[in-house]
Order: C-alpha cells, then sequence, then structure tokens
C-alpha cells in the first residue's frame, strides 16, 4: 500500500515515482532504453586522440635522442601527429552535452597546449587560462 507524501494531499510516492520515471523516459526514450551516451560519438574521438597522442609520447621516448631515426619512425610520428591534429578538429565541431564529455574534451584540449616539463603552464602564459579551466572541468567529481 502507497503512502501518501505529508504535502500534496492524494499524490502517493508510487505515483509521484512513476510520473518522474515516466518524464525521466519521454525526454530521451533512446538513451532510456539503451544506456548510450549522448557524447559516445565524442567519446570516440577523444580516446582515438589520446592513445595517438599516447603512442607518439612512446615513440619520442623511445627515438627522441636519435639525431638520424629512420624513415619509418618518421612516417609514423607523421602518421600520429596527423591522427591526434584530426581528433582536434573533430572534437572541435561536436557538442559535449555531459560532464563526461566536457572532460573528455578537456583531456585532449590538453594534448594541444605546450606544458613545461613539470606539465603546466605558467601564469603570464596566454594559454594559461585555458590550461586552468581544463585543469578545473578534469578535476570535477562525475
Amino acid at each position: 500500500m502507497s503512502q501518501t507524501i505529508p504535502h500534496s494531499p492524494g499524490l502517493s510516492r508510487r505515483t509521484a515515482v512513476t510520473g518522474i520515471l515516466t518524464l525521466a523516459a519521454s525526454a530521451s526514450p533512446a538513451l532510456a532504453i539503451s544506456g548510450v551516451s549522448p557524447d559516445a560519438g565524442l567519446l570516440k574521438v577523444v580516446e582515438a586522440g589520446l592513445a595517438a597522442e599516447a603512442a607518439h609520447a612512446r615513440l619520442c621516448a623511445k627515438w627522441g635522442g636519435e639525431l638520424n631515426p629512420p624513415e619509418s619512425v618518421e612516417r609514423q610520428e607523421r602518421i600520429l601527429v596527423d591522427a591526434l591534429s584530426d581528433s582536434w578538429d573533430k572534437a572541435g565541431v561536436l557538442h559535449a552535452s555531459t560532464l563526461a564529455g566536457l572532460q573528455a574534451k578537456a583531456r585532449l584540449a590538453l594534448t594541444s597546449m605546450c606544458v613545461n616539463s613539470a606539465g603546466i603552464i605558467s601564469p603570464g602564459n596566454p594559454e594559461f587560462i585555458m590550461w586552468s579551466l581544463c585543469r578545473d572541468l578534469i578535476e570535477m567529481p562525475a
């Protein structure tokens, strides 16, 4: 037996919960059924970009000290840099509609910034405020 909410005569908890669930499902029926993030496309683009950036960092760590790395290494570096650049362009035109999407976009944006050896940008640098904003977004609890 459902109980009546004290300040809403005649409105049972079951009725209120059913109304809320109906409203949530009607707002986005595809998402309610499938559980797919509205930012799925953006998250995929960011994942590819971050993978390219990580592979590039590994390549640089291995071959960065070589004055004349093999042509195959230089070719691989160009491929990875192009993939990362493409992901910046693709992510830049996609709208983030969730906190996870915003945070992913911020992580990708950080890969485009010239940070120092400590991974930061110093105050006074024109990109400092954008770096700071990206860090704030990333650190927000989900």
